[in-house]
């Protein structure tokens, strides 16, 4: 048998992560319940429930019902015990807010509003974090959904001018020492999609999202996992050559110019990076698009390479959702033990 490396502290913090793991899962368990589950031994299990009861990271919820002998005690992972804040400016009727949610472990909401702000930078949202860390003291990780793009900790894309150029992250990793998370609104998108519709692990999407005053942007998630480029810049899908002006204000109103555009774009993403799926938003859009959309394609590519051509009801749940995903893995060490 080969052995398995690894110091105390790192075998401990794997053992740890194992007993989470099997109590998110299950609502109540017992210990034989989680050492089966694990692998590990109840003596094992035992001394890892005693650890994270004391940091009030696990409950004990009474006993199991029992058939003969001894009552076993059950355990509960306390899905409050840590919080996560996540913040992203959101425009309506000509005004800007940040839309705050305050989720647990499981991503249930705890708390959320909007604030309505002048400008997007990095005073209005401390403002704003301040206040609900005040709040909820038990925030541990905090999530930015911010359009545009960073790369080497600065950002070099941003619908904002006040946060160009600006380390967005390390600022906030410098004020608050918690985990930071930037994403940007597509990327998030396509996360929360795949996660709110439970799609295969490893999937392949797509998510085109079209703003009315802006170009287009694409999230890219190939085989379970975001893809960003080299320099976090995979997705701007307006500058691919196709000869579209996508902000001309009549390619939106004109059913069968934005949908020749649309099967466009679809295409030659679909040749270049063949998709399970390519999901659509955008308010002006809906089923009737989608199905002109599907038929253009379908000229022009192979029926055996044609993605699934879906349109998403809501952005702000995919961008949420995402946000959420995101910013709630800086809070589970991604620890295992290799041979």
């Amino acid at each position: 048998m080969e052995n398995i490396g690894g110091n105390a502290i790192v075998i401990r913090q794997v053992n740890e992560n194992l007993v989470r793991k099997v109590l998110k899962e299950k609502e109540l368990a017992t210990k034989r319940q989680i050492a089966e589950a694990t692998g590990l031994s109840i003596v094992t299990v035992g001394t890892v429930l005693q650890h994270l009861m004391r940091k009030n990271e696990v409950r004990e919820i009474g006993v199991a019902a029992s058939s003969g002998g001894r009552p076993a005690r059950q355990y509960k992972y306390n899905l409050d015990y840590a919080l996560a804040l996540i913040l992203f400016p959101v425009e309506r009727e000509g005004s800007i807010y940040i839309h705050t949610t305050v989720v647990n472990l499981a991503g249930d909401c705890v708390h959320e509003t909007d604030v309505k702000v002048e400008h997007i930078n990095l005073f209005s949202f401390e403002q704003i974090i301040d206040k609900s860390i005040h709040e909820f003291p038990s925030i541990e990780a905090i999530g930015f959904g911010l359009p545009g793009a960073e790369f080497e900790g600065k950002m070099i894309v941003s619908d904002y001018k006040d946060l160009l150029g600006m380390e967005v992250a390390e600022h906030f990793r410098n004020r608050y020492q918690k985990p930071i998370t930037i994403e940007n609104d597509v990327n998030a998108a396509v996360i929360g999609f795949a996660n709110r519709m439970q799609l295969a692990a490893d999937s392949s999407i797509v998510y085109l999202f079209f703003p009315e005053r802006f170009p287009p942007g694409a999230g890219i998630y190939l085989n379970g996992q975001l893809y960003k480029g080299r320099r976090n810049f995979a997705g701007e899908v307006a500058n691919i050559p196709l000869g579209i002006n996508w902000i001309e204000t009549s390619l939106l109103t004109t059913f069968d110019l934005l949908c020749d555009a649309i099967s466009k774009l679809t295409v030659a993403i679909s040749s270049v990076l063949n998709p399970d799926s390519v999901v659509l938003y955008g308010n002006f859009l809906n089923q009737g698009h989608i199905n002109a959309v599907i038929q253009k394609s379908k000229a022009q590519l192979p029926q055996s390479v044609l993605p699934t051509i879906l349109l998403s009801d809501n952005f702000e749940a995919d961008y949420l959702q995402g946000m959420i995903v995101q910013t709630l893995s800086t809070l589970t060490p991604n620890l295992q033990l290799t041979k």
